[in-house]
């Protein structure tokens, strides 16, 4: 039996996802449903550059 290397166990389950959607052919979630299942409290990265931005004006 293989042994996973070692790392958080998030990115563990990640590599455990990863391997049995590809011996399994599932396909990749859409960005969709990425999004749909992030935890609460997740703000996409794009939101957060508009964030930091306006910012970064009123600071100046």
């Amino acid at each position: 039996m293989a042994r996973i290397a070692e790392g958080t166990p998030a990115e563990q389950a990640r590599r455990v996802i990863a391997r049995t959607t590809s011996v399994w052919q599932i396909a990749p979630a859409s960005p969709r449903e990425v999004a749909r299942r992030a935890p609460h409290g997740y703000v996409p990265a794009r939101v957060m550059r508009r964030i930091r931005t306006a910012a970064l004006a009123w600071a100046v």
